[in-house]
């Protein structure tokens, strides 16, 4: 190679090196993954197909197979994950901050960070939830905007979950005991958006009530379900699902408390 020629090829790859250099320090200031979620698909399976083991559904046909999972909170207490993962766990929603259902105030799990660092270093696939009170729009993206902000420098595999649920309260009424379905689904779409805005995936928690009474799903057709129901042998939602919360009262290795269990339909390849 001439003189010349290599006094060409510096120039080009002083600029190659730069743009990586750049690419770097631009992943480190976001702090998002770097990797993308695994994207969770809503599936309509032939529920005759599941079979049950020991109180764990499982699912298999031609075109369909499943994978095991919880959720956990505070509420599970210290969890020792190496014994959960040796018990079949393959995946963990964690909570990773709720809204006051009285004060309004946003607060972290105060076991999120224990949790994340567990389950990452066991190898267990990670998606986390916030159990929201919002009531306005504005509050969903706020907690939105929150997640994103307590992601940063993390790698989660699975979606940042919306969860609003009714409050049950003795001496206090929740601040969402009036929450209309129109600002339910105003405010579910508010929250995923801004977490998609923000190279996450979102994914809605709910129930056949929320479902029929309060979301429009044809609306929040977009996103994965994640379905709870406990007191059926199959899911009863007549739409596609992403997992179904078949239990709240799950024994797993590691976990002194009752756990929700959760069961993942997935495309075969």
């Amino acid at each position: 190679m001439t003189k010349k020629k290599i006094l060409l090829i510096i120039p080009v790859l002083f600029m190659i090196l730069l743009v990586m250099l750049m690419i770097t320090i631009l992943k480190k200031c976001t702090g998002n993954s770097v990797s993308e979620p695994e994207i969770i698909e809503n599936i309509r399976v032939d529920y005759a197909q599941l079979s049950n083991e020991n109180g764990r559904y499982r699912y298999e046909d031609e075109n369909y197979s499943s994978c095991f999972g919880i959720d956990v909170s505070t509420f599970q207490g210290d969890i020792d994950w190496k014994k959960v993962k040796e018990d079949g766990v393959e995946f963990v929603f964690i909570r990773i901050g709720r809204r006051g259902a009285t004060t309004g105030l946003i607060y972290e799990d105060d076991e999120f960070e224990k949790n994340y660092k567990g389950a990452k270093e066991s190898g267990i696939r990670i998606g986390v939830y916030f159990f929201s009170q919002a009531i306005t729009e504005k509050e969903a993206k706020e907690e939105a905007e929150w997640v994103v902000k307590k992601l940063k420098g993390k790698e989660i595999d699975l979606p940042v979950v919306y969860d609003l649920e009714e409050v049950y309260l003795e001496d206090e009424t929740p601040r969402t005991d009036s929450i209309t379905g129109e600002a339910a689904t105003k405010n579910a779409l508010a929250f995923l958006e801004t977490i998609e805005k923000n190279h996450h995936a979102g994914m809605l928690y709910t129930s056949l009530y929320w479902s029929e009474c309060y979301y429009d799903m044809e609306q929040l057709s977009g996103y994965p379900i994640w379905y709870a129901q406990y007191d059926s042998d199959i899911p009863e939602l007549d739409l596609p699902i992403g997992i179904w919360q078949y239990s709240s009262q799950g024994v797993i290795e590691g976990i002194d408390e009752k756990t929700d269990l959760n069961i993942m339909f997935i495309r075969k390849d």
